[in-house]
């Protein structure tokens, strides 16, 4: 780990910080930091805990934070001083929303940065974070909201296409760590499906999907190693059955004898549910690691998938597909929730060759499907240029596509999500599911399912 901190013992917070600067400084991500940090590793599970949600939290808060600090600096914090902004954000965090003891967090705080700065800033620290503790309650009044947190380009990205009273709503959802959701195999049987509801305290919002607010290894929950239950967004899971849906009125033949093609579909969630509902399914992913993980799943849930290492863009078969399902990459923002990076991450650099990756692939799909076949695109991201227009722009191309219009009847609670072209645009804010023990909202998503006509 670069810019390491001296000294042979390292508290929690200590590691903090350090990686904050990797991630906030440096664009690191979160997880490959973790899963190779031997600071991280040596720590026992309640402090693991611990550092993650002071992580994830200042991800989501790190605006909020940075402008309550500032506000009690006679001159501001100069943010060229990263171990100085380092600190009091991660002290602030602490503070003002995880409740922590004051005494613990200031009195650390100010060895770190004796240690890391010298005298004067650690006297700098000092006054700053004591007048934060003395004003907790005002602080949290006079503090900007949480759109404040948002990166400019998403802000103004998002208030164009959706306008501000979304934006905040979906912000506001991606303030909190997000919930638990379980999709149960349809073959389960009712006491099964009970007993998991039962277990890990859940609802279950969708037909067959649990949400619960538990927080405990996966493992341990019922079934894990029977293989009758995955984990997978709300959102997510909607694609497929829509296709289920879509499939069965479209196609007259048995749904056993469907060939259908998954492109990049990994980590696995809707090739489980297709190989659930009995599809003939082929699954392509160009990433050996993430096939690693596929593989793992696939194994756990007892399916025999037949997996082809190759680019989407690129596979030509020795058959057409009958359908074709698409989880094209994208930028990934309307996972905002699930990957708070998202908040400290600067504008993509590579959108254009997102965007082309994309037209590509759907235009490969689209000459090894069948006459009559299905075209199923999703992308997991909220910019409209990696969804809605890319359909546009394919059947400007392709005359002999058209669009196949979702309906208010191919599943339950999406009249919302519909759009006037027949797509679904899922926003993070839309799932209110009226209850108390069921955490509203889901990742976002855009779905169009596109028929090749004769």
């Amino acid at each position: 780990m670069s810019e390491k901190i001296k000294g042979s013992v390292k508290n929690t917070r200590l590691i903090a910080i350090n990686i904050w600067i990797l991630i906030f400084y440096k664009h690191k991500k979160i997880d490959n930091i973790l899963n190779t940090s031997f600071d991280f590793k040596k720590l026992d599970a309640r402090d693991k805990s611990f550092l993650y949600l002071l992580l994830n939290t200042a991800m989501r808060r790190h605006k909020q934070a940075e402008y309550i600090y500032n506000q009690y600096s006679n001159f501001g914090i100069n943010k060229k001083n990263r171990f100085l902004n380092t600190i009091l954000t991660i002290a602030t965090i602490q503070i003002v929303w995880l409740n922590i003891a004051p005494h613990a967090v200031l009195n650390e705080a100010v060895e770190h940065s004796r240690k890391l700065l010298g005298e004067k800033q650690s006297k700098l620290v000092n006054a700053i974070l004591r007048k934060i503790v003395s004003h907790v309650d005002e602080c949290k009044k006079f503090m900007p909201n949480s759109i404040y947190n948002l990166p400019e380009w998403l802000l103004n990205s998002w208030t164009s296409a959706y306008g501000e009273e979304n934006v905040k709503e979906i912000v506001e959802i991606a303030m909190k760590p997000p919930p638990l959701d379980i999709m149960v195999s349809s073959n389960i049987n009712k006491n099964q499906l009970e007993k998991i509801k039962s277990e890990v305290r859940g609802i279950e919002i969708f037909p067959n999907l649990i949400r619960s607010s538990i927080n405990k290894p996966v493992e341990n929950i019922p079934y894990y190693f029977e293989g009758v239950w995955w984990i997978q967004d709300a959102a997510s899971q909607i694609a497929c059955n829509l296709l289920l849906s879509k499939i069965k009125k479209i196609f007259s033949q048995k749904i056993s004898s469907i060939n259908v093609l998954d492109m990049c579909c990994a980590p696995g969630g809707k090739t489980a549910q297709l190989l659930d509902n009995k599809l003939n399914v082929v699954s392509i992913e160009k990433s050996k690691f993430r096939s690693k993980e596929f593989l793992r799943n696939m194994q756990r849930l007892k399916f025999k998938p037949e997996l082809i290492n190759i680019e989407a863009e690129h596979y030509k078969p020795k058959k057409n597909y009958d359908v074709i399902l698409i989880d094209a990459p994208c930028s990934s923002t309307g996972t905002i929730r699930k990957n708070p990076d998202i908040f400290i991450k600067p504008p993509p650099k590579n959108l254009d060759l997102l965007t082309s990756m994309q037209d590509n692939i759907l235009k490969n799909a689209s000459g090894i499907l069948n006459k009559n076949g299905l075209i199923m695109y999703i992308t997991c991201s909220l910019q409209k240029i990696e969804g809605e227009r890319r359909i546009e722009k394919f059947l400007e191309e392709n005359k002999n596509f058209s669009v196949i219009p979702f309906l208010n009847n191919d599943y339950p609670q999406i009249e919302k999500c519909i759009t006037t072209e027949g797509f679904i645009r899922i926003l993070p804010n839309y799932f209110n599911f009226n209850c108390k023990d069921a955490i509203n909202g889901s990742d976002g998503f855009f779905i169009a399912l596109l028929k090749m006509d004769e």
